[in-house]
């Protein structure tokens, strides 16, 4: 099993994931999901971070950053979010401005989804991480448009290595 996502301070979950639930989720979209976001939700379905902050460049060439939570698997008792079902239902839909290929993991605070990128390669099990902006919108050659998408990372275990703790003192206040 990997270490990959360890030195992550897990502060709630909700329990483990049934691993049913992830291979049906894999049979549904017909992909593979990465081998360490498996383990971690196996372990910590949900899990919601201290350290949950990433930063990137984006498409404007600016500085940018996001606070990020896990969606979820399966059917769990009090929770107050949606599982990872309810919030893919619509992010492929071209009719909701979605993108095909992407699969949604997360959210941030912002609203957006982080998603893995499976439009390059549909069978890779170490898809792209990228960023799906809920109200900006790119349009397509023929007319149509989507929401707008911004690179994050290579891979899922690059992410996890971008996560940090948010803290006040980061902060420069004026």
């Amino acid at each position: 099993m990997s270490k990959k996502w360890r030195n992550l301070r897990i502060y709630r979950d909700y329990g483990k994931a049934d691993p049913k639930d992830i291979e049906e989720f894999e049979k549904k979209y017909n992909i593979c999901l990465p081998k360490t976001y498996k383990e971690l939700m196996l372990e910590h379905n949900g899990a919601k971070l201290e350290e949950s902050e990433f930063d990137f460049i984006n498409s404007r060439g600016q500085e940018d950053g996001r606070s990020f939570s896990f969606d979820f698997f399966g059917n769990v008792n009090n929770a107050s979010d949606k599982n990872i079902n309810y919030y893919n239902k619509n992010i492929q839909n071209p009719d909701y401005y979605g993108v095909p290929g992407l699969i949604g993991f997360g959210s941030t605070a912002e609203g957006d989804t982080v998603c893995f990128d499976y439009r390059d390669d549909p069978k890779t099990c170490e898809p792209k991480v990228v960023l799906l902006v809920h109200d900006e919108y790119d349009e397509l050659p023929d007319g149509t448009s989507h929401m707008h998408i911004e690179p994050i990372a290579d891979n899922f275990d690059e992410f996890l290595d971008m996560l940090y703790e948010f803290k006040d003192e980061d902060i420069e206040w004026e």
